[in-house]
């Protein structure tokens, strides 16, 4: 009876429906979409070891080129830890800087047509480092902002040492 008389109520009533429903569909949809999110974290264990190569970029004193050796010791989930030095090209002899501490982070992972690539990123006491693990020739290849005020922006090329 109170439909006839107040036909304001049916609308009321259905208007809750449609509100209940969509609420309802949204949860399915987020949580159909948390589980995938993080589906793509990938084992940081793979990135324990060694890591040697180059770097070359600028900063605010102009071109800046050497070598960079990582060494990650420890591991767990989709995390890393290790220590960076590095030596600069000029002067060709010149010794490894003292070990400074760095942490890693893979992030996502893809599959490519030469095999699985895991995304990284981390940071040292002076930047910030952005990537790629390449499982098919065992590489890291990063980019690296530097918080500081020398601006340096380098680009680093690195294999797992035997």
């Amino acid at each position: 009876m109170s439909d006839r008389r107040n036909p304001e109520s049916n609308q009321v009533r259905r208007s809750r429906w449609v509100v209940l429903l969509t609420g309802v569909v949204a949860l399915l949809l987020v949580g159909g979409a948390v589980p995938a999110a993080q589906a793509g974290t990938g084992d940081a264990t793979a990135l324990k070891g060694t890591w040697i190569g180059t770097f070359s970029g600028y900063d605010t004193d102009g071109y800046k080129s050497g070598k960079q050796k990582l060494v990650i010791s420890k591991a767990k989930g989709s995390s890393a830890s290790g220590t960076y030095t590095y030596k600069f090209q000029f002067p060709a002899k010149g010794k490894w800087s003292k070990p400074q501490p760095m942490n890693l982070s893979i992030f996502d992972q893809e599959e490519t047509a030469n095999g699985m690539v895991d995304y990284i990123s981390g940071a040292d006491e002076l930047g910030i480092y952005t990537g790629k693990y390449d499982k098919a020739d065992d590489s890291l290849i990063f980019s690296y902002v530097s918080r500081s005020q020398n601006l340096s922006v380098l680009t680093f090329n690195l294999q797992r040492k035997s």
